[in-house]
């Protein structure tokens, strides 16, 4: 069994033999993956891997906002 560690909301994490490794609990969108969000991350350490989960949370929660922004207003 890999062990769980603790992460940042909207992460799994588990150690392996490369290291730490978090994956994203809900998908991406299609605009979201294309615009650099990543579904998985890999660090050497349990900071550098909640600096990757955070900076990845903010781009992914800023590039929805885009994405609304490109589909336009409700109705429109």
């Amino acid at each position: 069994m890999i062990p769980v560690i603790t992460c940042m909301p909207g992460w799994h994490a588990e150690r392996s033999a490369d290291g730490l490794r978090a994956t994203r609990v809900t998908p991406l969108s299609d605009y979201q993956l294309l615009n650099g969000c990543l579904e998985q991350l890999i660090a050497a350490d349990e900071g550098e891997l909640w600096l990757l989960c955070d900076a990845q949370t903010r781009l992914a929660e800023r590039v929805a906002a885009a994405e609304r922004l490109r589909a336009g207003p409700p109705g429109a």
